[in-house]
This record gives structure tokens, sequence and C-alpha cells, in this order.
């Protein structure tokens, strides 16, 4: 493969857990697109993301970074233009980067470095697709607030349209990019960072009832079914009014988000069949991944939380493929979603001038394993220091309505402004075998991953796991120890020119 004209596609959903995809073992989804993936490309069984909220979890990805390093643990604070990216270093070796869909994840001045097009993708000009597009969500609310449906982000489905199923808007613009590709072009990095399958769940109709929520029942981890689980959890089912919804209900959100699941894999599709009938297939790595998961009805619950650790929340689908990868290959040694970060680079022969942590999966595309003692590590939740990190927390007209009682994020907002410690800062530790969470507030959880991969029976005080619990600390505070910062990486370590 030349490395000087590799080209690259990112998909990227938003909110797509592992466990809800089929090629990771859930028969009940059906995703030919990303089954295809694994068998043509690389499955990482368990990639570990680095925070479970949208922008820490992106911003972490795109610099190689743990959260801590750069303070990037809120909604709101974006990557500055002082800060090193995955996407400056291609743009910098002479890369055109195509981003189609949400940010969560530059600065508006950082933004326009990286985009040329900028202003056409994020100003609506006029734009004649070749593939259809159409209404693909829905955001009207039917339920009365005092409705206990309201809050649970289980909206009506999208009326079916006549002929050939829509795309997202977004996706068609990628796969139009795509077609317009010439041999002379720069290589390129396409970006789909996609909408579904986040709440609410709806869908267009066709998906959002491709599943039968009797059949789901079984699926569904049931609010009770627990030990020891975090009290936020009791204070999520108060606020949104979901201690009052039966098992039926939250076996229909699940259904739906897997519908979602469904009309994403389709889309995904798409974008294959593009590459192939292009011949771009022939040097563009695509990667298929996802910024953290979701509930969808388990414990009860759904969206996401800002310390939540299960592995609903930090375990996300990550495919690879690759010019002469080993096809069907699967690594089953854990892998952090930040090294997307390094395996770019590696795969572009870029070197990166900035002190991280990612590592670079490109000998696990060749067939390698991973290794089996390396341990991931995710971070979260805010400090009673620093109320201006909590939602809710007043601070321009663009997200005061979180407040608005009318607003479907309300609950949780007002449950951090009433409750913050139910959001504390909290560092997890993650091995094959077992999980440990530490919070500075609340509960501490200690899970054994091979006899209760639910997460169900908390073990934190059980003596007879004192010992391990005692040895998964000091490697959580030998890894904080050794990332707590990072140094700039000069020319000259004297500043001298």
């Amino acid at each position: 493969m030349d490395n000087r004209r590799t080209n690259f596609v990112f998909f990227f959903p938003d909110e797509m857990r592992a466990s809800s995809v089929s090629c990771y073992g859930n028969e009940r989804v059906k995703m030919p697109n990303y089954d295809r993936m694994a068998q043509e490309g690389v499955r990482f069984d368990n990639c570990i993301i680095q925070n479970p909220v949208c922008t820490p979890s992106r911003c972490s990805l795109m610099t190689g970074q743990y959260v801590h390093n750069l303070g990037h643990r809120t909604l709101w604070h974006l990557l500055r233009p002082h800060e090193p990216s995955l996407f400056r270093y291609l743009k910098n070796a002479g890369y055109d980067i195509a981003w189609y869909g949400k940010n969560d994840l530059y600065s508006q001045e950082y933004l326009e470095e990286i985009c040329d097009d900028i202003d056409e993708k994020r100003h609506g000009y006029r734009w004649n697709p070749s593939n259809r597009t159409g209404n693909v969500h829905g955001w009207n609310n039917t339920y009365d607030k005092d409705d206990p449906r309201y809050y649970s982000f289980l909206y009506d489905p999208i009326e079916s349209q006549e002929g050939d199923i829509p795309m997202e808007e977004n996706v068609a613009r990628g796969i139009d990019f795509l077609k317009k590709r010439s041999a002379d072009d720069n290589p390129f990095m396409l970006y789909l960072p996609i909408s579904m399958p986040h709440p609410p769940y709806n869908t267009l109709e066709q998906f959002h009832n491709m599943y039968d929520p009797d059949e789901l029942l079984g699926d569904i981890i049931g609010a009770g079914e627990k030990s020891g689980k975090p009290s936020f959890m009791d204070l999520i089912h108060k606020y949104r009014n979901l201690d009052k919804l039966d098992l039926k209900t939250l076996a229909k959100i699940y259904a739906v988000y897997l519908g979602m699941n469904s009309y994403v894999d389709l889309m995904l599709g798409q974008i294959l069949e593009t590459l192939d009938k292009t011949g771009l297939s022939e040097n563009t790595v695509v990667i298929v991944s996802s910024d953290h998961g979701d509930w969808a009805g388990n414990h009860g619950l759904v969206e996401k939380w800002p310390n939540a650790m299960d592995d609903d929340m930090v375990r996300v689908p990550l495919l690879i493929r690759s010019p002469k990868n080993k096809g069907g290959h699967v690594v089953k040694e854990q892998v952090e979603l930040f090294d997307i970060m390094a395996t770019v680079l590696d795969l572009a022969g870029i070197e990166s001038k900035h002190t991280h942590f990612s590592q670079s999966l490109v000998p696990q595309l060749q067939g390698a394993s991973g290794d089996p003692d390396r341990a991931a590590f995710c971070e979260g939740g805010y400090d009673l220091h620093e109320p201006n990190c909590f939602e809710g927390f007043p601070r321009g007209m663009d997200v005061t309505n979180l407040m608005d009682p009318s607003n479907i994020y309300y609950p949780k907002a007002l449950q951090q402004q009433e409750h913050p410690q139910s959001v504390c800062r909290t560092t997890m530790i993650r091995t094959l075998e077992h999980k440990l969470v530490k919070r500075t507030s609340g509960e501490n959880e200690l899970y054994d991953l091979k006899r209760d991969p639910k997460e169900l029976n908390n073990l934190y005080d059980d003596p007879e796991f004192r010992q391990l619990r005692l040895e998964l600390e000091e490697r959580m505070l030998d890894w904080y120890i050794r990332t707590a910062d990072t140094v700039p990486l000069d020319d000259d370590p004297r500043g001298y020119k």
C-alpha cells in the first residue's frame, strides 16, 4: 500500500454500544454490513472509550490523550487551536478533510482551520444530492409531561416514504464526496459522525418497528437485577419517572434502538458500495466505531450518564478494514478508542509531534494479537469546585433551556444541580477479567467480568476480593502518576530558536 495515497473513511455513529451489534454476538439485530466489515477487516472485541460523554470522548480520540491531560471532561470544552489533533496532522500532510455531521469536538476557530469548506456544510448552502435524502430524524415528543414516557426519549416513528429508503443527509453528502474524487486529488479523510443511534429513540417506520419488543423482554436487565450498583441509577429513575415504566416499554426502547442500528448499517452499506463502485476500496482504510454506548432500557435506564462505567457505556465496536489486512481477524485483547489516532498516523506515514498514550493497531491489522495484560481506563464526572461543568449551569442562550421542564434533558440537568455528588469524579480500570470503579462520592464498584459479564454483583466490599481490589487500585494510581500531564515536544528544550 502506498502510504502517500492512503485514504480514510471514518464512519462514526453516536452512542452505539458493542453489545447491540450483530458481529459482537447480538443475534437479535440484523446488521449485514457490519458483518461484512468484520469478515473483510479486523474486529476488536474489547474497545474501551476514555469518557462516557460525546465531547470528551471525541477530544481524547483526536489527541490520543486521556481526558485529564487537558481537562476535556465536559460537553462544552472543545479542542482549542493550541492543542494537537489527528485532523491537523492529516491536514498539514496534504489531506483533504471532508466532514459531514455533528461536531462535539472542535472549537469554531479550530474547525475552520481543519475544514476548508466549513461554511458550505454548516450554513446550508444549496446542494443537489445524487442520493435521495429525506426526514430521517424526528424530534416531536407526543406525550404529555405527566406521562411517564415523556422523559423516556421514546418517540413515535417517522412516517415511511415511498421509493428507496432515504439516507441521512450527511451520509448522502459523504457518498457524493466519494463519487467526485479523481485519481489526481489529494488523499482524503472522510469523517461521518452521524447522529444515530443517539436518542430520541425513533427512526423511519420500517426500522422503528423492525424488532418485536415481546421477543426482547428477556434481554433487558431489569432495574431490580442488581447488587451494590451506584445510587445515581435510582435518582435517574426518580427524576425521569422511569420507575413508572413497565418492562414492555423498556423492551420497546431497546427494540427501536436496535432498529436504529439496522438503519445505520444500511447507510454503512451505501458507503462500502460506493467505495467499491469508484475503485476507492483498493486504497482506502475504513474505520467504524462509536464515541460511547447507551443503556437503551437496561437497568430501567435510558441514554447515558457522565460517570457511568458499566460496559453498556464504555465498550464500543471497533472495526477496521485496510488494504492487505488479515480479513476476519479478531483481536480479543483490550484496546482503547483513542488508539485510532496512532493507527491512522501510522497507516498514513505521519509522525506525531506531541506526547500521547495512543497505540498503533497496525500490527493487529496484519494478524497479530493484542497485549493480554493491557488495562483500559475511563474517567468522567465533575467536582463541586467546578459548577461550570454541570449540565443545567447557566452559560448562554443556547443551553439555558436545559432547565425548562419541557426540555427532554431537564431531569438530567435538574438532578445534577440538586444532587451534584451523583455525578462525581470517577475513574475506571478494566482488564479482561475485572473492572474497578473509584468515585469521590457514593459507591465504588468491582466486578468479575468472567463470572458476571452483566456486572450485577458489586464485589467492592467483599473480603474475598480485597487483595484484588488493592492491586487494581495500585495499578490505577500508577497510571495516574505516569499520565498526570504531558510536556510539549519543542524542537529545542531550552526554547531557543
